[in-house]
């Protein structure tokens, strides 16, 4: 990877010109977010946690169109892959990052690309932006327990997962929608590795 990629500075002006600026906003708090975990659980890249929170919602206000032909020209089949519209970002932006920036660095791309279903072979990256991006959501932030959230995340990141996820689910459940098999599966290996106590961190 080259070290021009780690220019964030060069990123965060990008990114202004892709998205709104409460869109810009919540960049901003993922990457801090992904910074500070990645310090937390030893990931060597403080650098690259940071620059993926910046870039995961590239193309989060892109139209439809915009994500199909992206798909298309990439050949990636987004109907057998199950991908429902709100993760048309993650996997867009990958592609995105890529063909526009020259971005090649594989993990990133599977970070921003799994950042919104998860995957179950997710690596310590992958994690750190999945967790990161809703503890920098509107939604988590504004939650009574979100100092208790960030910290126990710090010390499991499991519980990050876990939280993340099951959040999900309970916003599909409520709109009696469909439950991706990957966001399914982050939930249940959440679990299994948990070492957090959910009576105490609900």
């Amino acid at each position: 990877m080259k070290k021009a990629v780690y220019n964030t500075e060069f990123f965060k002006n990008e990114i202004q010109k892709e998205v709104s600026h409460s869109r810009y906003e919540h960049c901003l708090k993922v990457a801090s977010l992904a910074e500070k975990l990645a310090l937390s659980h030893a990931y060597p890249h403080a650098e690259k946690a940071y620059l993926c929170g910046i870039v995961h919602d590239i193309t989060k206000q892109k139209s439809r169109d915009f994500h199909i032909e992206l798909f298309e020209r990439n050949n990636l089949n987004y109907r057998s892959e199950e991908i429902p519209l709100p993760a048309f970002h993650a996997f867009s932006g990958a592609l995105y990052l890529r063909e526009k920036y020259g971005l090649d660095d594989r993990e990133i791309l599977s970070a921003v690309k799994s950042h919104t279903l998860g995957d179950r072979k997710m690596g310590l990256l992958e994690k750190i932006v999945y967790v990161s991006d809703f503890l920098g959501s509107h939604f988590a932030m504004s939650h009574p327990r979100y100092e208790d959230w960030v910290n126990e995340t710090c010390r499991d990141l499991n519980y990050g997962t876990y939280l993340k996820a099951m959040h999900v689910m309970e916003e599909l459940i409520e709109k009696r929608q469909c439950i991706h098999p990957h966001t399914l599966e982050v939930y249940n290996l959440s679990l299994k590795y948990l070492k957090t106590d959910l009576d105490t961190h609900k």
